[in-house]
Protein backbone atom coordinates (compact mmCIF):
# COMPACT_ATOMS: atom_id res chain seq x y z
CA UNK A 1 0.00 0.00 0.00
CA UNK A 2 1.20 3.27 -0.86
CA UNK A 3 1.01 5.91 2.33
CA UNK A 4 1.10 9.65 1.49
CA UNK A 5 1.45 11.72 4.77
CA UNK A 6 0.31 15.70 4.12
CA UNK A 7 1.93 17.65 6.55
CA UNK A 8 1.45 21.62 6.65
CA UNK A 9 4.26 22.76 8.33
CA UNK A 10 8.05 21.47 8.63
CA UNK A 11 8.19 21.87 12.50
CA UNK A 12 5.22 19.57 12.32
CA UNK A 13 6.37 17.13 10.09
CA UNK A 14 10.44 17.56 11.12
CA UNK A 15 9.95 14.28 14.11
CA UNK A 16 7.56 11.92 12.60
CA UNK A 17 10.03 12.36 9.45
CA UNK A 18 12.70 11.19 11.66
CA UNK A 19 10.84 8.09 13.34
CA UNK A 20 9.97 7.04 10.06
CA UNK A 21 13.52 7.13 8.89
CA UNK A 22 12.53 8.75 5.70
CA UNK A 23 14.89 10.82 3.17
CA UNK A 24 15.04 14.04 1.63
CA UNK A 25 14.03 13.57 -2.16
CA UNK A 26 15.32 15.41 -5.14
CA UNK A 27 12.73 17.92 -6.31
CA UNK A 28 13.29 21.31 -6.62
CA UNK A 29 9.46 22.50 -6.74
CA UNK A 30 7.89 20.28 -3.74
CA UNK A 31 9.34 19.30 -0.28
CA UNK A 32 9.01 15.53 -0.22
CA UNK A 33 10.43 13.07 2.22
CA UNK A 34 10.26 8.86 0.98
CA UNK A 35 11.51 5.45 2.33
CA UNK A 36 9.89 2.69 0.41
CA UNK A 37 6.20 2.80 -0.01
CA UNK A 38 5.75 5.97 2.42
CA UNK A 39 5.73 9.72 1.30
CA UNK A 40 5.45 13.19 3.27
CA UNK A 41 4.92 15.95 1.41
CA UNK A 42 5.40 19.43 3.46
CA UNK A 43 2.69 21.67 1.57
CA UNK A 44 2.71 25.11 3.43
CA UNK A 45 0.04 26.74 5.52
CA UNK A 46 -3.53 27.27 4.05
CA UNK A 47 -5.98 25.92 2.02
CA UNK A 48 -4.56 27.19 -1.53
CA UNK A 49 -0.78 26.17 -0.55
CA UNK A 50 -2.59 22.42 0.02
CA UNK A 51 -4.66 22.34 -3.33
CA UNK A 52 -1.60 23.70 -5.43
CA UNK A 53 1.33 21.58 -3.60
CA UNK A 54 -0.89 18.13 -3.28
CA UNK A 55 -2.48 18.36 -6.79
CA UNK A 56 1.62 19.09 -8.15
CA UNK A 57 2.85 16.13 -6.31
CA UNK A 58 -0.31 13.86 -7.90
CA UNK A 59 0.66 15.21 -11.28
CA UNK A 60 4.23 14.02 -10.37
CA UNK A 61 4.35 10.88 -8.34
CA UNK A 62 1.29 9.57 -8.98
CA UNK A 63 -1.86 8.70 -6.87
CA UNK A 64 -1.39 6.87 -3.40
CA UNK A 65 -3.69 4.15 -1.96
CA UNK A 66 -3.93 6.88 1.29
CA UNK A 67 -3.49 10.16 2.63
CA UNK A 68 -2.83 10.41 6.38
CA UNK A 69 -2.91 14.23 7.46
CA UNK A 70 -1.44 14.86 10.69
CA UNK A 71 -1.09 18.59 12.41
CA UNK A 72 -2.23 20.83 14.79
CA UNK A 73 -5.73 22.30 15.30
CA UNK A 74 -7.70 24.07 17.34
CA UNK A 75 -11.44 23.43 18.88
CA UNK A 76 -14.57 24.44 20.42
CA UNK A 77 -14.57 21.98 23.57
CA UNK A 78 -11.58 19.10 22.92
CA UNK A 79 -9.07 19.15 25.81
CA UNK A 80 -5.92 20.79 24.48
CA UNK A 81 -3.02 18.08 24.20
CA UNK A 82 -5.57 15.30 22.94
CA UNK A 83 -5.89 13.80 19.76
CA UNK A 84 -9.20 13.34 17.60
CA UNK A 85 -9.97 12.09 14.62
CA UNK A 86 -12.01 13.54 11.95
CA UNK A 87 -14.86 12.40 10.59
CA UNK A 88 -16.25 15.02 8.21
CA UNK A 89 -14.75 17.84 6.81
CA UNK A 90 -15.70 21.06 6.07
CA UNK A 91 -14.99 24.75 4.36
CA UNK A 92 -15.34 27.30 7.05
CA UNK A 93 -16.51 30.16 4.37
CA UNK A 94 -17.91 28.74 1.82
CA UNK A 95 -22.06 29.26 1.26
CA UNK A 96 -23.87 30.29 -1.19
CA UNK A 97 -27.18 31.78 0.62
CA UNK A 98 -30.03 29.51 -0.14
CA UNK A 99 -28.04 26.76 -1.75
CA UNK A 100 -24.95 25.88 -0.50
CA UNK A 101 -23.15 26.13 3.07
CA UNK A 102 -19.73 24.75 4.42
CA UNK A 103 -19.87 21.42 1.34
CA UNK A 104 -20.31 21.49 -2.22
CA UNK A 105 -22.25 18.27 -3.19
CA UNK A 106 -20.02 17.04 -5.86
CA UNK A 107 -17.09 16.64 -3.71
CA UNK A 108 -18.27 15.00 -0.39
CA UNK A 109 -17.46 11.71 -0.06
CA UNK A 110 -17.51 11.14 3.89
CA UNK A 111 -16.63 7.32 3.15
CA UNK A 112 -13.53 8.46 1.79
CA UNK A 113 -12.63 8.91 5.90
CA UNK A 114 -11.14 5.49 7.29
CA UNK A 115 -11.54 4.85 11.13
CA UNK A 116 -9.28 4.32 13.91
CA UNK A 117 -10.00 2.43 17.08
CA UNK A 118 -9.98 4.33 20.69
CA UNK A 119 -9.54 8.44 19.04
CA UNK A 120 -12.63 10.64 19.83
CA UNK A 121 -14.09 11.48 16.76
CA UNK A 122 -15.42 15.23 15.93
CA UNK A 123 -15.86 17.49 12.74
CA UNK A 124 -13.56 20.02 11.25
CA UNK A 125 -14.03 23.12 9.44
CA UNK A 126 -11.03 24.55 7.62
CA UNK A 127 -10.86 28.47 7.47
CA UNK A 128 -8.58 30.91 5.81
CA UNK A 129 -7.20 32.36 9.16
CA UNK A 130 -7.28 31.63 12.55
CA UNK A 131 -10.65 30.94 14.07
CA UNK A 132 -11.08 32.22 17.58
CA UNK A 133 -14.98 32.66 17.74
CA UNK A 134 -17.68 30.80 15.91
CA UNK A 135 -21.35 30.24 15.80
CA UNK A 136 -21.17 26.56 15.94
CA UNK A 137 -22.03 25.48 19.12
CA UNK A 138 -21.24 21.25 19.17
CA UNK A 139 -17.41 20.42 19.51
CA UNK A 140 -15.79 20.72 16.09
CA UNK A 141 -12.41 21.16 14.80
CA UNK A 142 -10.84 24.36 12.70
CA UNK A 143 -7.61 24.04 10.80
CA UNK A 144 -6.55 25.83 7.80
CA UNK A 145 -5.39 22.60 4.97
CA UNK A 146 -7.81 19.54 5.46
CA UNK A 147 -10.84 20.48 3.44
CA UNK A 148 -8.58 21.25 0.74
CA UNK A 149 -7.06 17.83 0.58
CA UNK A 150 -10.68 16.19 1.66
CA UNK A 151 -11.70 17.37 -2.11
CA UNK A 152 -8.54 15.96 -3.73
CA UNK A 153 -9.14 12.90 -2.31
CA UNK A 154 -12.80 13.16 -3.03
CA UNK A 155 -11.83 13.83 -6.68
CA UNK A 156 -9.55 11.30 -6.84
CA UNK A 157 -11.24 8.44 -4.55
CA UNK A 158 -8.29 8.17 -2.30
CA UNK A 159 -8.80 7.11 1.06
CA UNK A 160 -8.38 10.01 3.95
CA UNK A 161 -7.12 9.56 7.63
CA UNK A 162 -7.05 12.96 9.70
CA UNK A 163 -5.59 13.49 13.03
CA UNK A 164 -5.56 16.27 14.74
CA UNK A 165 -3.39 17.53 18.17
CA UNK A 166 -5.88 19.98 19.91
CA UNK A 167 -3.47 22.84 20.17
CA UNK A 168 -6.01 26.05 21.93
CA UNK A 169 -9.28 26.35 22.72
CA UNK A 170 -9.81 28.95 19.74
CA UNK A 171 -6.98 31.46 21.09
CA UNK A 172 -4.31 32.94 19.49
CA UNK A 173 -2.17 34.13 22.67
CA UNK A 174 -2.65 30.63 24.17
CA UNK A 175 -1.84 28.96 20.91
CA UNK A 176 1.58 30.65 20.75
CA UNK A 177 1.88 30.60 24.96
CA UNK A 178 1.94 26.78 24.44
CA UNK A 179 4.13 26.96 21.89
CA UNK A 180 6.55 29.13 23.15
CA UNK A 181 6.35 26.63 26.81
CA UNK A 182 7.61 24.02 24.31
CA UNK A 183 5.46 21.17 26.03
CA UNK A 184 4.18 18.14 24.93
CA UNK A 185 0.66 19.80 23.27
CA UNK A 186 2.83 20.02 20.00
CA UNK A 187 4.76 16.84 19.92
CA UNK A 188 2.78 15.20 17.10
CA UNK A 189 5.10 11.72 16.23
CA UNK A 190 2.92 9.95 19.25
CA UNK A 191 0.30 10.86 16.38
CA UNK A 192 2.83 7.01 14.32
CA UNK A 193 1.49 4.94 17.49
CA UNK A 194 -2.01 5.27 16.48
CA UNK A 195 -1.59 4.98 13.24
CA UNK A 196 0.45 1.69 13.88
CA UNK A 197 -2.00 -0.16 15.71
CA UNK A 198 -4.27 -0.18 12.45
CA UNK A 199 -1.98 0.09 9.41
CA UNK A 200 1.32 -1.31 10.08
CA UNK A 201 2.92 2.51 9.64
CA UNK A 202 6.55 1.71 11.36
Amino acid sequence: MKILFVIAMEKEAKRIVEKLGLDKAADNDLEIYKRNNISLLITGIGKQRVAINLTRYLEKMGKPDLIINIGYAGSTNSKIGNWVQIDKSFNYEWEIPGEEKYTMPEYNKIELFQELENVNKINCYTAESFVTKTNIDENVAFDMELHSIYIICCMYNIKLISLKKISDSLSLDDYYKNLAQNNNIFELESGLEILKDSLNVN
